[in-house]
């Protein structure tokens, strides 16, 4: 990954962990989910906090799914530049800082959040 990459994914984690810590007090661990193929993106959030889950609404949340997005496709297309074009990313917090982020090239399926059908809202494989 290219330094410009670093910066955006370092980025993207920061965004996150400042939503969480300042409107979702108590959270201990939170999943961003960002999907894109070549004609729409969008992405959905989820954190624990107290022994729930709860999704992060993008009625409540401001700019932080439009900023979010921004930065995601932006990565993607300078990713495409030097590796193959993602059509997933997944990053994953937690309440002491540490982030992952992990990226999917063919299977759009993977690492849903969702609590429809009865789903923890955490990830399903």
């Amino acid at each position: 990954m290219s330094a410009q990459s670093n910066e955006i994914v370092v980025a993207l984690a920061r965004n996150f962990t400042a939503l969480l810590q300042t409107e979702m007090p108590g959270w201990r661990r939170a999943f961003f989910r960002f999907s894109a193929d070549e004609l729409k993106y969008g992405s959905i959030a989820s954190y624990e906090r107290d022994g729930k889950v709860d999704l992060i609404d993008p009625f409540e949340s401001g700019e932080f799914y439009p900023t979010m997005n921004e930065m995601a496709a932006r990565l993607r297309e300078l990713m495409a530049r030097s590796e193959s074009r993602f059509c997933l990313l997944l990053l994953t917090v937690d309440s002491s800082f540490e982030y992952e982020v992990s990226f999917e090239n063919a299977d759009t399926s993977r690492w849903q959040i969702t609590k429809m059908n009865g789903a923890s809202g955490i990830l399903s494989v």
